[in-house]
C-alpha cells in the first residue's frame, strides 16, 4: 500500500506488543494497523530483534547458572522454560504482506468468520450501522463501525478508552482526516463529531471499554441506556 498511514499506536503500545503483554482487543486493533503501515511494521521488527538478543543473552546466561549449581537436567529445564515463553510472545499477523487496497486485514477477516458467515450489521443512527465480534475477553467491545458517504455521526465524548483503526474509506472531525490504516486513540473526555467522506462508506474497526456520552439534549436522555458488549 502506497499511503501510509499519519496516525500510529504509540511506541510503548508497539513495546509490549512485540513482547506480548498488550491485552486481546487492544492487541487486536494494532495488529491491524500493521496490516496497512509499513513504518510501524519496520519497527516491531527492529523491536522483535532487540528482544530475541535479549533472550538469547538470557539463555547463556542461564544456561551457565544451571550447569554450575544443579547439573545437566536442571539446565535443560530451565532453557525449555525460556524457549516456551519465545514461542507464546511470536506473532505473525505483522509478517504478512497488505492485500489490494479495500480489502480487510487477514485478523479482521478471522475474526468475521468466526462470528457469523455473514456480518449481522445492527443500525445505531441514521448515519451508523454497528456489527460486533467475537474475541474472547471481557473488558472492551470490539466491533466494525460503517459510516454512510457523507454521514455524521452524533456529537459525543468518551467515557473510557476507544481505540480505533480505519479499515475502508475515511472519515474526519474537529482535530484531524483519517485514512485507511489510521489508528486513533480516545480517552475519556474526548469529545468529537465524526463525519464519513463524501466520495463512499467509511468501515473502522473500534474496541471500548465504555460507552460513548452523547451531548445532544435529546441523546443526554438516552445516555443512561447505552451500553457495550464485551465479547
Amino acid at each position: 500500500m502506497n499511503n501510509k498511514p499519519s496516525h500510529c499506536p504509540s511506541a510503548d503500545m508497539l513495546v509490549e506488543f512485540a513482547a506480548g503483554s498488550l491485552e486481546t482487543a487492544e492487541s487486536i486493533c494494532v495488529s491491524a494497523h500493521l496490516h496497512f503501515c509499513p513504518h510501524c511494521r519496520g519497527t516491531l521488527h527492529r523491536l522483535e530483534q532487540i528482544g530475541s538478543h535479549f533472550m538469547e543473552k538470557n539463555c547463556e546466561a542461564v544456561s551457565h547458572r544451571a550447569s554450575q549449581s544443579s547439573g545437566l537436567e536442571n539446565q535443560e529445564t530451565l532453557l525449555e522454560s525460556v524457549m516456551a515463553k519465545i514461542d507464546a510472545a511470536g506473532v505473525d499477523e505483522p509478517a504478512q504482506t497488505t492485500s489490494p487496497k479495500g480489502q480487510f486485514p487477514p485478523l479482521v477477516n478471522k475474526l468475521i468468520a468466526a462470528t457469523y458467515e455473514k456480518l449481522n450489521w445492527r443500525r445505531l443512527s441514521k448515519s451508523v450501522d454497528v456489527a460486533g465480534l467475537k474475541t474472547g475477553q471481557n473488558k472492551f467491545e470490539v466491533a466494525l463501525h460503517r459510516i454512510c458517504a457523507g454521514g455524521k455521526t452524533p456529537k459525543h465524548d468518551h467515557r473510557g478508552l476507544e481505540y480505533t483503526v480505519v479499515l475502508k474509506g475515511s472519515f474526519s472531525d474537529e482535530k484531524s482526516v483519517y485514512k485507511e490504516g489510521d489508528f486513533i486513540l480516545r480517552q475519556p473526555g474526548d469529545t468529537h463529531q465524526p463525519m464519513g467522506a463524501q466520495n463512499g462508506e467509511c468501515i473502522c474497526l473500534s474496541a471500548q471499554s465504555a460507552p460513548i456520552k452523547l451531548q445532544s439534549f435529546f441523546g443526554s436522555m438516552l445516555n443512561g441506556w447505552l451500553r457495550i458488549r464485551p465479547n
